[in-house]
């Protein structure tokens, strides 16, 4: 019974699937190339009758219907094809690089035939991308054959564009012969492709070169044209012969290997762009056979090849200004300019030179290997020989004249094109820089040294005052204990000795009585004095701590009993007032902790953490007393404590109990 309920859980999973619409199967190419990537990827069931086109090796066979066309990813299961067969297939969609495509499961040959009419397109249109990978036909003038390891690579220039065309099998041969011949080529509409599914660049597939059918040959002898000065070159001439090669003549100035070549005929410089690895050395003449373009502002020649003439010819700069060059009236020209060294870059494989002539900066670029005696420091002055190379030019909007932009100048990899003409002075914007932040520095450091200089100044000022304070309060003090002693003190044991003489004389008993009381007065008026006259002279305080000057006070009164003095926070020197009134509100409580409480064990602790207060407590174990009671016989310390305290502004409060100990706590202020 149990089985039942799993197999309705599994039927219900699988009724979603079973509810959705199966995907329709698409039958033209045309239903293909309108499909999304998005869709694509859903696999599409595909059965369409075409004709293959181009059948490129173990990758793709290129077909199209009467709708348009498509292509086959390559697989193991499809039979040997060719281009011309008409085929039944069946297979699925898959998204493609471009565009939709389809996975091959079944491919049935109908018949054998040759391809359809290729469609003549422009190179506009190859462009677009909206002929991709139909069977096309395009006329041009071949501008180069490039060799490689399996085929060569034909360069196509049609209209406004380049395009080249691949040999989808092995043809190595090459056909110089093509070369500027006017062709006709048909293969497969084809490009590179992003990764965005963008047609970055059109090419052309075809079957191999020797589908390539010359409409109009190139000059059996190339070098036989006739010369065309640089200066004529894409001017104006109503009866030129556009897309074709022409023939210019001229004096090697400066090689860039694989890249350019500058020449100078009788007039000016020029810039033919060639791969050739030949070198050619400065003061070469040559013929140089190649395709006018427009560069960045001037005219030159593409895909260029060269042809020595045996002759050499001395070649000597052109001394310009600047505004010349920045002008691009020496485009592709030797120059030789004087100008200021901004900044030196070393690259890996070559050296920058970053000069100013005037308001105008630009870049000198060399490859040649110099030593750094020779390469010039910032703040320099050169002499530079070199090839001037317009990068950019501008087209302001309400004139027909175009003018440079920015421009480099390319130095002939020869340590004579650079010239020092004089050193940077010392003071470099980099010394400078240096210096000027070492005095910054020093600036701060001696303002940071005047403020800490200032604060112990105050520091030590005020360390002074108090201490000169605390001089003259001890110089006070032992001046009143002086009077009081010389005085008041001598003048009580007088007193003491004549009642003492006057006691011994008395023969009333009432009269010895009253004497003996007066004489008890005036010994207890002696110890008080006493009493006051030490406490005038007590400079405990000024040579130690407030816990050690504690520890001595009550040393006397403890002795044979447990004393712990705690100290919370970091200890300071309190004012001497403040610290004379706390050492005796501790000898007070501590004398009557042993004295009234009989304590065994006293905690006297300093409260040091508020910055602003002071706080003394003074703990004991004794009898205790009730505090709701009047005050005991004998206990009169507390009052003193208490007028201490509140002669300091502070607070006092004690807690005690009977046979539970007593506390006392005060706190004063320390700020003054």
């Amino acid at each position: 019974m149990r089985l039942f309920p799993s197999l309705f859980i599994l039927l219900a999973s699988f009724l979603p699937v079973l509810a959705q619409d199966p995907l329709p199967t698409l039958t033209t190419a045309r239903d293909l190339r309108n499909l999304p990537a998005t869709e694509a990827a859903r696999h599409y069931p595909i059965h369409l009758h075409a004709v293959i086109t181009l059948v490129e090796p173990d990758r793709t066979i290129f077909l199209r219907d009467d709708t348009g066309a498509t292509f086959i990813r390559w697989g193991k299961n499809l039979p040997e094809l060719r281009a011309g067969q008409q085929i039944d297939l069946e297979g699925e969609s898959y998204p493609g690089l471009y565009l939709t495509g389809i996975v091959g499961r079944k491919v049935t040959i109908l018949s054998e035939g040759e391809p359809p009419a290729a469609r003549h397109i422009t190179y506009e249109q190859l462009a677009s991308g909206q002929f991709h990978y139909d069977w096309v036909e395009v006329h041009g003038v071949v501008r180069s054959v490039t060799p490689s390891e399996k085929y060569s690579v034909l360069k196509l220039a049609l209209g406004n564009g380049s395009l080249d065309v691949y040999p989808v099998t092995d043809d190595s041969t090459v056909d110089d012969h093509l070369v500027d011949a006017v062709v006709r080529v048909a293969g497969i509409a084809a490009g590179y492709i992003n990764d965005r599914r963008q047609l970055v660049a059109p090419h052309l597939r075809v079957r191999s070169l020797a589908d390539v059918t010359v409409l109009e040959p190139a000059p059996a002898e190339p070098f036989a044209v006739e010369t065309t000065p640089a200066s004529e070159l894409l001017r104006f001439a109503p009866n030129g012969r556009a897309g074709h090669r022409v023939k210019v003549r001229g004096v090697v100035t400066h090689q860039e290997p694989g890249s350019a070549i500058y020449l100078r005929d009788d007039v000016q410089g020029l810039r033919v762009r060639t791969s050739t690895s030949e070198a050619f050395a400065p003061g070469d003449v040559v013929e140089a056979l190649g395709f006018p373009s427009m560069g960045s502002l001037s005219a030159e020649l593409d895909d260029a090849v060269f042809r020595r003439t045996g002759e050499t010819a001395s070649v000597q700069p052109t001394v310009a200004a600047v505004k010349d060059l920045a002008a691009g009236k020496l485009d592709a020209d030797l120059v030789q300019v004087e100008a200021d060294v901004r900044d030196v870059v070393r690259e890996p494989d070559r050296l920058l030179l970053a000069v100013q002539a005037g308001d105008t900066v630009f870049q000198a670029v060399t490859h040649a290997p110099l030593t750094d005696a020779a390469i010039p420091a910032a703040g320099a002055h050169v002499r530079l020989t070199g090839v001037c190379h317009v990068i950019e030019a501008t087209q302001p909007s309400r004139s027909f004249s175009t003018r440079a932009r920015t421009f480099d100048l390319l130095l002939r990899n020869s340590p004579g094109d650079i010239t020092i003409l004089r050193r940077p002075p010392w003071w470099t914007t980099q010394r400078l820089a240096i210096a000027a932040g070492t005095l910054l520095g020093l600036a701060v450091l001696a303002f940071a040294w005047a403020a800490l200089l200032r604060r112990q100044v105050r520091r030590q000022t005020a360390l002074i005052r108090t201490q000169v304070e605390a001089v003259t309060i001890a110089d006070e003090r032992q001046r009143i204990a002086r009077e009081f002693h010389d005085t008041l003190e001598q003048e009580l044991v007088g007193m003491s000795l004549r009642l003492d003489a006057a006691a011994t004389r008395a023969e009333e008993s009432k009269l010895r009585e009253l004497l003996t009381g007066a004489q008890r007065l005036v010994q207890q008026l002696q110890v008080g004095a006493r009493s006051f006259v030490w406490n005038l002279r007590d400079h405990s305080l000024a040579t130690q701590p407030l816990a050690d000057a504690i520890r001595s006070a009550v040393a006397n009164v403890t002795a044979g009993r447990q004393l712990e003095i705690l100290t919370l926070g970091e200890a300071r020197r309190l004012p001497e007032l403040i610290g004379h009134e706390l050492l005796r509100v501790a000898q007070e409580a501590t004398a009557n902790a042993v004295k009234h409480g009989d304590a065994r064990r006293i905690v006297i602790l300093l409260d040091f953490n508020t910055v602003a207060r002071m706080r003394l407590a003074i703990e004991d174990d004794g009898t205790g007393f009730d505090t709701t009671a009047s005050v005991p016989a004998g206990h009169f310390g507390l009052i003193g404590i208490r007028e201490r305290v509140e002669k300091l502004g502070g607070e006092f409060q004690f807690r005690s109990e009977p046979g539970k100990g007593t506390m006392v706590e005060v706190t004063v202020p320390t700020a003054s």
